[in-house]
């Protein structure tokens, strides 16, 4: 069984998250990317995100490998189901099985417009088999237990479609509640724990019976010793203004600091154009892209990492705005992610640079 892809939190996605009590400053960054220095052997916090994005419709999930935390553990769900394969990856760009409309984003009886671009999530196989039924209309709880290495804790997980009734998606670690939904159907909201227990001996990702929905992007950290390797740091910044900022006609004075204009193309400015978009850009020619056009496509995977990257290359090249990257790492980020790197490890990070403070509003 293939494992879910698992990406590297660069440090400033913490800010993302608005958490308190951070274990530490160090974290791994996607392929191609610096990160910060710490001493050789130095404990330092590393976090990674477990997306589920590496798995096919439907492909059941028994266990979970992390390697950048040196551990794995195994996923198994209750109830049972008369002994089906429980856990599974379910997809939310496909048509929904019967009984999934919860899950759907687009079409007649749609349940879920915030799922779009979600990509693969985790659910509870239906009692009449994934392929009948899809995910269970009946809630279910995900154990997760075995795990290989002490000390990991969970930063965040997603609920998605949460929930039909407040309180349908929560989060325990070693039977201590740490967070419990409060949106309305149709949504996807992260739980973010206040306080961050370390896993004595299991987590349960808990959906209410009667609810509905999955799980996504789960955030778990660990304390480990540094490498020592520091090469390539990231410059101090911490500026950064969003895709929002710089396609707002408003803002396109702003561009003049750049040496970029918005007509400017992206395979010139960012040193090549994507080879296609997902849905629903299929139209647009990434030939001719404009930066401004660039900034203004919708949607998952591709279309997101060329739209952050459009803002990061102009955050880098403003003289008004301090950002962590100088804008030839940028395109080097950018590129090797077309080149088959990590899209959304680098997407998450051009994101996480470009939503910091910006100093230009």
């Amino acid at each position: 069984m293939r494992h879910p892809r698992i990406r590297p939190l660069p440090p400033t996605a913490f800010l993302l998250l608005a958490l308190a009590g951070c274990h530490g400053d160090g974290v791994l960054a996607p392929d191609g990317l610096p990160g910060p220095a710490a001493a050789v052997g130095a404990p330092e916090e590393v976090c990674a995100t477990i997306d589920f994005d590496a798995l096919t419709h439907g492909e059941a999930v028994g266990a979970i490998t992390v390697p950048e935390l040196d551990l794995s553990f195994s996923v198994t769900v209750w109830p049972s189901n008369g002994g089906l394969p429980m856990a599974r990856a379910y997809d939310t760009d496909v048509p929904s099985p019967p009984g999934d409309a919860f899950l759907a984003w687009t079409g007649d009886g749609a349940g879920c417009p915030a799922c779009g671009g979600l990509g693969r999530v985790l659910v509870v196989e239906d009692g009449a088999g994934f392929a009948t039924g899809g995910a269970s209309d009946f809630g279910g709880t995900f154990f997760l237990d075995g795990f290989t290495q002490a000390g990991a804790w969970v930063r965040s997980v997603t609920a998605v479609n949460a929930a039909e009734y407040e309180g349908s998606h929560r989060l325990y670690v070693d039977a201590e509640p740490l967070a419990v939904s409060s949106v309305v159907a149709g949504s996807v909201q992260p739980l973010t724990p206040s306080a961050e227990p370390t896993i004595a001996s299991f987590v349960e990702l808990v959906i209410l019976s009667g609810a509905r929905g999955g799980f996504d992007d789960l955030v778990m950290c660990r304390m480990m010793e540094s490498t020592g390797d520091d090469e390539g740091s990231l410059p101090a910044g911490g500026e950064g203004c969003g895709v929002g900022f710089w396609k707002n006609p408003r803002n396109l004075d702003h561009w003049e600091g750049t040496g970029l204009t918005p007509a400017d193309g992206v395979g010139a400015a960012l040193g090549g154009a994507p080879g296609g978009f997902r849905r629903p850009e299929q139209a647009v020619d990434p030939e001719t892209l404009s930066l401004v056009e660039a900034l203004q496509l919708r949607g998952p995977g591709v279309n997101q990492l060329v739209r952050q990257a459009a803002a990061a290359l102009l955050n880098a090249a403003s003289d008004g705005v301090s950002y962590d990257l100088r804008a030839e790492e940028v395109r080097d980020a950018y590129l090797a992610a077309l080149a088959g790197g990590d899209v959304p490890g680098t997407t998450d990070l051009l994101a996480a640079l470009n939503e910091q403070s910006c100093p230009l509003d």
